[in-house]
């Protein structure tokens, strides 16, 4: 799970660097021999600014003689750095939290501020980009956005076959029949152990880190913890209550922290793109008891008319 991985283990050690003093042009070429996207510039061996490839093409271009401007002119500064122990996580909320797509990575002395990662001390080890991050948060460059109308709730007609009285779910919409783009369906249920090892006995996947409390208690995990899939399940729950029929076409999911046996989970889907023909692109999350997020991704659906018997039963249920 992504809060337990450290930036350590998929920063770049290999930093492209150059000194203040360096031209522009000789930045521009570093990144072309390198296939580098960025260099820090570092004065005495402290990193005190960067460029990048996007500072050239928004810019620099514009520029008739890139060879006369030092790079201290015209570097990104104070430079915003991150821990080498930070979790992923937490880097993705500075990278979206300053709009970067690069960050460096500094460890500190014990005589530094480690509370201030812009600071400009401490020893350049490596540099992040949302490149290494994309393979472990597919979502980085999806922000979900904050909508300023909100549907009301609604109830809706479903074709799950039964319901129990500790799952709970709501509807957020205009039109009682069919869903439409900024509509949000969530549905809630507490993952036992009955639930876990039910799941590892159906699909097989009896690692011990789900199974084996003294296994899973000397991993990086410190406990048993419920399985990603089943997490994910939840999503397709919560789908599977939507008016009409969902049919899953396509879902990507990105695993972001640890899910404790026992938990409540929420899956919340809102459906952000109507691709036309039925099909939806729904930004999918789902979080725990403590409203942390531990998955988020998207899913692709189509979304046909329920069968007209199913349709003509739950006519009749609703006038009942």
């Amino acid at each position: 799970m992504h809060d337990t991985i450290a930036v350590s283990e998929i920063m770049v050690t290999d930093v492209v660097t150059a000194p203040p003093d360096a031209s522009a042009s000789h930045a521009a070429t570093l990144m072309c021999d390198e296939r580098v996207s960025s260099v820090v510039v570092v004065r005495d061996g402290v990193p005190v600014g960067i460029v990048t490839e996007g500072d050239f093409a928004s810019h620099l271009c514009e520029r008739a003689d890139l060879s006369g401007v030092d790079l201290e002119t015209v570097m990104a500064s104070p430079l915003e750095t991150i821990a080498p122990d930070t979790s992923i996580v937490d880097a993705v909320a500075v990278l979206r939290g300053n709009g970067l797509e690069h960050l460096p990575v500094v460890e500190r002395g014990d005589s530094g501020d480690e509370s201030d990662d812009s600071d400009e001390s401490g020893t350049l080890v490596g540099i992040l980009t949302t490149t290494e991050l994309s393979y472990y948060v597919p979502h980085l460059a999806r922000r979900t956005s904050d909508r300023e109308h909100h549907p009301p709730q609604r109830q809706v007609r479903t074709d799950t076959l039964y319901e129990r009285d500790d799952w709970t779910f709501e509807y957020r919409g205009e039109d009682e029949s069919t869903v439409s783009v900024g509509d949000v369906a969530r549905f809630s249920k507490a993952i036992s152990d009955d639930d876990v090892e039910a799941f590892a006995e159906i699909t097989g996947d009896t690692n011990r880190v789900h199974l084996d409390e003294a296994y899973a208690a000397e991993t990086r995990f410190g406990e048993r913890i419920v399985h990603g899939i089943l997490a994910n399940g939840l999503i397709s729950a919560a789908l599977a209550r939507l008016p009409g029929l969902t049919i899953y076409l396509s879902q990507e999911s990105s695993f972001l922290a640890p899910l404790s046996i026992g938990e409540q989970v929420a899956a919340t889907c809102e459906i952000v793109d109507d691709l036309g023909g039925g099909k939806f692109r729904i930004e999918t999350t789902v979080s725990d008891g403590d409203d942390t997020t531990v998955l988020e991704g998207d899913a692709v659906v189509l979304i046909d008319e329920l069968p007209p018997d199913v349709a003509l039963e739950g006519d009749a249920a609703t006038a009942d």
